[in-house]
């Protein structure tokens, strides 16, 4: 009946800053392994389990906390007394906040790039897996009303499925830590800056100009006598406003293909100034196509944080 392995990770990201893997006394280390595992993509998803959570499985039980982005998760055997292990995860919490600026924790890139503070989780953890050194020096009864008041959500395997979830009890959490995205295949952009945001307010701008101008051309062709010129030239006005939103797209999630993809999306939409020459003045003309090429500039040269090597301890 004792600890094993503690992680903590950043909740926004589930990037994991430090982790303790020692396996000494304990007596099935494969299966511990596969524990670890699991603590890992619990750690993936934690921004959308509620804030205190207990995963059961076996041999052994994984006991998770969040708070102030940051995860902190420990493998015990499941038979080791849950306030306890949520003890621990507090005090390793408090002294994590107290040895790392918050501004640090939020600047890493790399996986485990906290791990010199396995040295103070062995200390942690060796006072935990020693009831003696305990008895005197934790007064559980708060902690232990406060379980028994707002009991630890208790995780499902469905909930470790792609799409799974917490349960609708928990979907205030969800929506605290949720933030708009799709799956990335091609690492993640570093964050937004102003250029990205200016790019994206003009091709908004040129794409709704575009898109009012063909519904304008169609309202036209009713009125006036029939001609399949209008609904080409409308066509052509609301498939340039189409591409423009695709570049905004581009700009926000990164694509293995993203350049041959900007280039030939700024290829259309100087195709379509072309088609819609006679309806276009000069001026117009050049302000569409320079946001394009703009927007085209962003997509190349906006940095991508590429997949990180794997890290194993």
């Amino acid at each position: 009946m004792s600890i094993h392995n503690i992680l903590i990770s950043r909740t926004s990201d589930g990037l994991l800053l430090t982790a303790n893997t020692d396996t000494r006394g304990c007596s099935d280390p494969e299966e511990l392994k596969k524990s670890f595992n699991q603590a890992k993509l619990l750690a993936r998803i934690s921004a959308r389990i509620p804030d205190r959570a207990t995963y059961v499985m076996d041999q052994f039980a994984i006991h998770m906390i969040s708070a102030l982005n940051l995860t902190y998760l420990v493998i015990c055997d499941s038979n080791y007394p849950s306030v306890l292990a949520f003890a621990f995860l507090d005090e390793v919490q408090r002294e994590f906040l107290q040895s790392n600026e918050r501004s640090h924790v939020e600047s890493v890139t790399r996986p485990y790039a906290l791990i010199q503070f396995d040295t103070s989780l062995q200390k942690i953890k060796q006072r935990y897996n020693s009831s003696r050194s305990l008895q005197s020096k934790l007064n559980l009864s708060q902690l232990q009303e406060e379980i028994r008041l707002r009991p630890p959500h208790m995780i499902t395997p469905e909930e470790l499925r792609p799409g799974g979830g917490a349960s609708a009890d928990s979907s205030n959490d969800i929506q605290t830590h949720f933030t708009l995205a799709i799956p990335k295949r091609y690492g993640n952009y570093l964050p937004i800056n102003l250029l990205v945001v200016v790019s994206i307010c003009l091709n908004c701008l040129c794409a709704f100009m575009n898109f009012t101008r063909g519904i304008t051309v169609i309202n036209d062709a009713h009125i006036e006598d029939f001609s399949k010129d209008h609904y080409q030239n409308a066509a052509s006005f609301i498939f340039c406003s189409f591409l423009l939103l695709f570049q905004i797209y581009l700009m926000c999630y990164p694509r293995k293909q993203r350049k041959p993809l900007a280039c030939a999306t700024l290829g259309s939409v100087c195709l379509c100034q072309l088609y819609l020459w006679e309806l276009r003045n000069n001026v117009q003309i050049f302000f569409h196509v320079t946001v394009a090429c703009y927007g085209t500039f962003v997509i190349f040269t906006r940095p991508v944080q590429e997949k990180l090597p794997q890290y194993t301890l």
